[in-house]
């Protein structure tokens, strides 16, 4: 199925993503929308992998944020985002066994970016039209980080995230949503 028929299907979980929809569905007519060249905004994928208990969900301290955070990514042309999410989830975390819980999207999300440095290069405030999928993966895997993307790598039980998390927003409007959507 493709992403626009995936987003008109998907049933909005709270007024968030009611509102992020209609506009994700706006996004998708701009040109090169799927590619990080677009400056305004771009498609990305994440992936919220947990534990087969569902207690846990493993993050990342992302060095640009500066903070614990969820895994994902740009989506670089791909259009196929659960592709993009578990791709992200392998390369970010070093985990080989993960699995798709659905193909169907678990969160949408508009995320804002923040002007920052990568690679020595000033990348201008934009947006993320995030499409979040939900994975599961067994806890005992070796981690490894990835030095150029994240500084440490972990298990986090649902109830220290907001201890974790240095972003507020996201633990008070993604996290939160997610983890009730998880149970």
């Amino acid at each position: 199925m493709e992403l626009k028929e995936q987003i008109l299907n998907y049933v909005p979980f709270n007024e968030q993503e009611k509102t992020d929809k209609e506009l994700l569905l706006e996004w998708l007519s701009e040109p090169k929308v799927f590619e990080r060249e677009n400056q305004k905004a771009h498609f990305t994928a994440s992936a919220w992998v947990v534990n087969p208990e569902r207690t846990k969900v493993l993050m990342i301290y992302h060095n640009i944020y500066d903070s614990w955070a969820w895994i994902g990514g740009h989506a670089d042309g791909e259009e196929y985002l659960l592709a993009v999410a578990e791709r992200e989830a392998r390369e970010e975390s070093g985990i080989t066994d993960v699995r798709p819980v659905s193909e169907e999207i678990a969160s949408i999300e508009i995320l804002p970016v923040s002007g920052h440095e990568k690679k020595g290069k000033y990348v201008p405030s934009h947006l993320h039209l995030n499409v979040t999928y939900l994975f599961e993966a067994p806890e005992e895997q070796e981690l490894f980080i990835k030095p150029d993307e994240n500084s440490g790598v972990m298990w986090i039980p649902f109830d220290e995230i907001k201890n974790k998390s240095s972003e507020k927003w996201f633990v008070e409007r993604i996290y939160s949503k997610l983890i009730e959507k998880t149970k």
